[in-house]
């Protein structure tokens, strides 16, 4: 009975994911990008809910994983495949939009099958992945001075290839909340809070990155730390 309310949001987020697609067949942009931020969001609760009440099963791994390719794979595939076939001159370019969509069913199927993957990951998550490219496309206001073709498609190669590298990324989940032990997640957390209240929506591209290099210097550093 406990597994109904972790599946609950987990269908949410399949659902907010196939919205998002629907909107994008209808150039909806406006409400596009809320989608990504709903799927999100439910992605975060399913997976506290489940903890919290001791419901995880194989069944709401899995199912989780098809949300996750459908909100965090196909929908930000189409969105870049969208942008491409708007602002490119390079026809071509648009097609290796599917990267995200083959490199996260990828990056899933390989984390279903490792249970060590809580307080660390082996590449970037893909929900990371899909907030990237949403806020980046979404907010153009930002972005327009450096973001061309040829630069969303080294970003589009780049994100897929550290999708599923054997490369160490923390969680944010928390063991315990010392500050020694957590130090590099309190930063990201202020950094993100900070950038968030001056940029809004826009900071989640930066925040990304920031992500990505405070992962690879704590690993650098702490190589036999697992939380």
């Amino acid at each position: 009975m406990k597994i109904i309310f972790p599946t609950f949001f987990t269908i949410l987020n399949l659902l907010s994911g196939f919205l998002g697609i629907l909107f994008l067949i209808n150039k909806n942009y406006i409400l596009i990008e809320y989608c990504i931020y709903l799927s999100l969001i439910f992605d975060f609760l399913d997976g506290f809910i489940a903890r919290k009440l001791d419901a995880t099963s194989n069944f709401g791994k899995h199912l989780d994983s098809f949300a996750d390719l459908i909100s965090f794979g196909l929908l930000p595939s189409l969105i870049l495949y969208d942008w491409f076939e708007t602002n490119s001159y390079i026809d071509i370019y648009k097609y290796f939009s599917v990267l995200i969509l083959l490199f996260a069913s990828l990056r899933l199927s390989k984390f279903n099958l490792d249970n060590k993957q809580e307080f660390i990951f082996l590449g970037i998550p893909t929900p990371l992945v899909a907030l990237f490219f949403n806020s980046l496309i979404f907010n153009p206001g930002t972005y327009n001075n450096f973001l061309t073709s040829e630069i969303l498609l080294l970003l589009v190669i780049f994100f897929s290839i550290m999708m599923v590298v054997n490369i160490k990324f923390f969680s944010l989940k928390f063991k315990n909340y010392l500050i020694f032990k957590n130090f590099h997640k309190y930063i990201l957390l202020l950094i993100s809070l900070f950038l968030i209240l001056f940029i809004k929506l826009a900071a989640f591209p930066i925040i990304v990155i920031i992500y990505i290099l405070i992962s690879l210097f704590y690993f650098l550093f702490f190589k036999n730390e697992r939380s």
